[in-house]
């Protein structure tokens, strides 16, 4: 491989890592009253990429109709609805570059505050899992044409109102 060639190899590990984080940053920047996941998502996924996220029980689908099914129609409800915040951590990412197309996998991390609701404070969620990406160089930069979520482990537990 020439130096050119390792030097176009780096740079494009990098920018995928980088669409790789994007997605969690879409997830997190975008809570309460600015729920509109796909200002980011728009730019990471192709307009035909399928999510597949069968493993949280939801079937594969568009990213479009995955941010109906996290927030709702108008991006106010969903199952995100039930959780005051939440912050995705991706990392660990292996990439392998094939000229215009790539695959990753990226360790996961995900935690959602419980939301007090009448109330009562509902259980937080814990995710432990990983995403398989396929990914393809297009005019706009590196996107997710293909990504599979991965479950190893969820757990709930009990939210602690923070202190005043």
């Amino acid at each position: 491989m020439s130096i050119e060639e390792k030097v176009q190899y780096a740079v494009d590990r990098f920018e995928i890592q980088d669409v790789i984080t994007r997605y969690s940053f879409g997830q997190d920047l975008h809570q309460g009253d600015d729920p509109n996941i796909l200002e980011i998502w728009k730019d990471i996924f192709t307009k035909d990429a399928v999510l597949d996220y069968s493993a949280a029980g939801n079937p594969p689908t568009s990213y479009e109709h995955m941010a109906v099914i996290m927030r709702g129609d108008k991006h106010t409800v969903g199952n995100m609805s039930s959780f005051s915040n939440w912050q995705h951590l991706a990392g660990n990412p292996v990439v392998k570059v094939e000229g215009e197309k790539a695959s990753a996998r990226t360790d996961l991390w995900a935690t959602h505050k419980g939301k007090l609701t009448d109330g009562k404070i509902t259980p937080s969620l814990y995710v432990a899992g990983a995403f398989t990406d396929e990914l393809v160089k297009t005019a706009d930069g590196w996107r997710i044409s293909y990504r599979k979520l991965e479950i190893h482990f969820m757990d709930l537990l009990q939210t602690l109102p923070l202190p005043s």
